[in-house]
């Protein structure tokens, strides 16, 4: 999933996705990943980085690139890709064949094997909208983004999450994320919805052309939705990501899972883990969007679907579980 405002560090590394000349327990785990100016992409030469260092079962590493999760889902359902980056959210819904997988119909064999980064929800809101919590957005003009798209979803769930629909918006909008600064600033919308990796140049640039004030993500009952929503979790944008931003702003935010499929064996499951969590350091190292990872936190947060086997043993014996 294509996400703006990318750092420029250089990327890991990546072997090309390999031919099928190597007998099938011996040729490279494919990752499908995402687009190359996004940030699964990058995610998921981390992981080659490391495998194809430590080589678990033999095996080593290549990164697919692709147009998201919709994408890599399909590409583990023809066994095109041995493991995925997805949204925690389209995971399970690939799972239950539902929203955009009606079609293509239940896919009961995904497997979760851990989590990584997470994308993060920020609400900005004009000067002088009368806008201070999610729930001042009532009777206001607020932008949700297209339908079917990423900060739609978010956005709605967000809206959700503080008791209120899109009826109760005046009117809810359908601009691309591109567009919202620009009609933020004119006053032709009172609050938008920015969901990525922060700090985000359009979210950026509401702030620095018209001082668009940041809206805490806070929700009664927020345990509650979470139980109801589990892929989401709690997030902070750290004050200082945008000058404007003198404290900590709470919000929520959907994890980005690498998962894979039953045809995967546990010991090949495990193998990946044990290389990734022997040279975790290194690992979150290697790109800025997996600064901040823990061991704990990829064990546990936006794991939607059932784990893996070779997850679920390797996170056992470690007390990860």
């Amino acid at each position: 999933m294509p996400v703006a405002g990318e750092a420029s560090e250089p990327r890991p590394m990546t072997a090309q996705v390999p031919g099928a000349a190597a007998p099938a327990d011996q040729r490279p785990l494919v990752i499908a990943s995402g687009e190359v100016t996004g940030y699964y992409f990058p995610a998921a030469g981390a992981v080659c980085r490391i495998l194809n260092k430590e080589r678990p079962q033999g095996r080593g590493c290549a990164v697919m690139p692709s147009s998201g999760s919709a994408a890599n889902i399909a590409s583990l359902r023809s066994g095109e890709a041995d493991l995925a980056i997805l949204q925690a959210r389209a995971a399970q819904m690939a799972v239950q064949g539902r929203e955009g997988f009606k079609e293509a119909g239940p896919f009961p064999d995904l497997r979760a094997i851990m989590s990584l980064h997470g994308e993060t929800v920020l609400v900005l809101a004009r000067q002088g909208a009368a806008i201070k919590a999610l729930a001042d957005l009532k009777g206001k003009r607020v932008n949700l983004g297209r339908p079917g798209s990423f900060q739609r979803g978010m956005a709605e769930a967000v809206i959700e999450s503080a008791g209120l629909t899109e009826g109760d918006l005046s009117p809810a909008v359908e601009l691309d994320l591109s567009d919202q600064a620009v009609e933020l600033c004119e006053g032709n919308i009172d609050a938008a919805f920015f969901t990525g990796i922060h700090p985000m140049t359009e979210a950026q640039a509401a702030i620095d052309e018209c001082d668009a004030v940041a809206i805490p993500v806070s929700i009664k009952g927020a345990e509650a939705f979470l139980k109801r929503s589990p892929w989401f979790a709690h997030a902070m944008i750290r004050k200082g990501t945008y000058e404007s931003l003198k404290e900590d702003l709470a919000s929520l935010q959907v994890k980005a899972v690498l998962v894979g499929t039953t045809r995967l064996s546990a010991d090949d499951v495990s193998g990946v883990l044990k290389a990734v969590h022997a040279n975790f350091g290194s690992f979150t190292r290697l790109h800025p969007v997996l600064k901040g990872l823990t061991k704990n936190t990829t064990a546990k947060e936006g794991l939607t679907i059932k784990p893996h086997d070779g997850a679920d043993r390797f996170y056992t014996e470690t007390n990860l579980r």
